[in-house]
């Protein structure tokens, strides 16, 4: 109770102090105790407020502890040359704490032009003036925090309070031109932190060799056999978890189901730029046309796997800031699928009230899977930093274990429990014998295959095949290099 009552004690002070009140050195508690329980104070305070400005739905940014960190760290670095120079040992506590009491009235102050948003936005004017004001009182409050701190009277009290001030406000004004004062949250449509800007030269000038080379890699039907093909389609940049549910998802379908060299994966992540095709409405209908083009449409399934967040026109969110992309809805996807001349197809959608893609997509020649129930939010439908519960259940323990599709749906119910959003299953009466076809003749489950390339033998075999794009070969190296790659 004492520490409780010492801290509230302490943001009394500070708020006479931000205020310009009469306040003294002996109206603060100063310990050990409080600097931490004051830093974590403000700490808490920074989070609250970053994800108020940050706008609905922001994602956690844990870069935004580096920036607390590296703050108090300058802090607590000004705060010592202090007590070297005045020789008083007691300002390494005394600084830090009555400064930190005092930045809650002016951190909760930032939320102004929040919070007035819609009246403020007509006059940028008076939005420059209240930054020029907020940086004018922090420089007051750190003057006076150091006058307060110091002992004596007189002239030279005020002269080093000054000097003093100016040097615990160096970092506050130049930090961000030197540090990581990232935000604990970013707003939604804010590429993430660390990676490539979608819309740089060099990304764009790759994507469509990315897109071309993905595809020319992609096997040709074969004579006599059931294949299956596989797309991941992860759209919103805004989670990673989407981005490693599709690749978790290829993973398996590729090594249990017989796919390699017969899948791809779009995804929109600011981290593999240079890894994956975007995922935009053009490049999902130049993959299902080339696959509409290889494939024997009479014998072959062409699984398509979507994995993102849903608004409350239930389309797929395609979310890769700063670029304005087209949200995909069961309507345009089975639109799709018709156009590139896909009879057979398994359509796997992972988003928030998912069944409301069953109707839309479900006839003869399909099997459509949903997460969830059309009035049922899934559990991690707004994603994370991993992979979806539903996706790893499906995916990484159904068809892994599995040796039919309602096989794989049945474990996928059980792992996920009982709790959880049940997820929904339609096969069509003509793709199910299309299915069991996949299990007989579409080559040993678990057994690798022999892959042909078109116009080339089996790999390692010939080395004659030469992509299609091969002017875009440069593309791809430039970002390499840029990438230090």
């Amino acid at each position: 109770m004492y520490v409780l009552a010492s801290l509230a004690r302490n943001l009394l002070a500070g708020l006479r102090l931000a205020f310009l009140l009469p306040v003294r050195s002996l109206d603060f508690r100063v310990d050990a105790a409080q600097l931490v329980l004051i830093t974590f104070l403000s700490a808490v305070i920074d989070v609250g407020t970053d994800y108020l400005r940050a706008g609905p739905g922001p994602s956690f940014s844990i870069t935004g502890l580096y920036g607390e960190i590296y703050a108090f760290g300058l802090l607590l670095l000004t705060a010592a040359v202090l007590a070297m120079a005045r020789r008083l040992p007691s300002l390494l506590l005394s600084v830090p704490i009555i400064v930190l009491a005092a930045f809650p009235a002016i951190q909760l102050a930032h939320l102004i032009p929040w919070a007035l948003k819609s009246v403020l936005e007509p006059f940028p004017f008076v939005l420059g003036a209240f930054d020029d004001f907020m940086y004018l009182w922090m420089a007051i409050v750190c003057v006076r925090a150091v006058y307060i701190a110091l002992e004596g009277r007189g002239i030279w009290r005020w002269l080093v309070a000054l000097a003093g001030g100016a040097l615990v406000y160096a970092p506050i004004l130049f930090g961000p031109l030197v540090g990581p004062l990232d935000a604990w949250w970013q707003a939604a449509d804010a590429p993430p932190p660390g990676g490539m800007s979608p819309a740089s030269e060099a990304v764009l000038a790759a994507q469509d060799f990315l897109l071309d080379h993905a595809l020319d890699a992609l096997e040709e039907s074969r004579p006599g056999r059931a294949d299956l093909y596989f797309v991941g389609f992860a759209p919103d940049s805004r989670r990673d978890g989407f981005r490693l549910d599709v690749e978790a998802a290829q993973q398996v379908m590729d090594e249990r189901w017989d796919t390699g060299n017969r899948s791809l994966v779009l995804a929109n992540n600011a981290a593999t730029v240079a890894q994956h095709p975007f995922a935009t409405l053009t490049y999902l209908r130049k993959t299902l046309n080339e696959l509409g083009d290889i494939i024997d449409p009479d014998e072959d399934v062409v699984m398509v796997y979507l994995t993102g967040s849903a608004g409350a026109d239930h389309a797929l969110a395609a979310v890769h800031p700063p670029l304005d992309l087209v949200a995909l809805t069961p309507q345009g996807l089975s639109q799709l699928l018709d156009a590139a001349g896909i009879r057979f197809r398994v359509i796997v959608v992972s988003t928030c009230y998912a069944g409301a893609w069953l109707e839309p997509l479900k006839d003869d020649e399909s099997a459509v899977i949903v997460s969830s129930p059309a009035d049922v939010a899934s559990t991690d439908c707004r994603g994370s930093s991993e992979p979806t519960s539903f996706g790893t259940a499906f995916f990484t323990k159904g068809m892994r274990r599995a040796d039919t599709l309602p096989a794989a749906f049945k474990i996928a119910q059980e792992s996920l429990g009982a709790k959880a959003p049940k997820p929904e299953m339609w096969i069509g009466p003509t793709i199910a014998a299309r299915l069991k076809a996949l299990g007989r003749g579409g080559g040993s489950i678990g057994t690798p295959a022999v892959f042909r390339h078109r116009d080339r033998g089996p790999i390692g075999t010939n080395t004659s095949f030469q992509p299609r794009h091969r002017d875009r070969f440069n593309g791809l190296a430039g970002l390499r290099r840029l990438r230090g790659n």
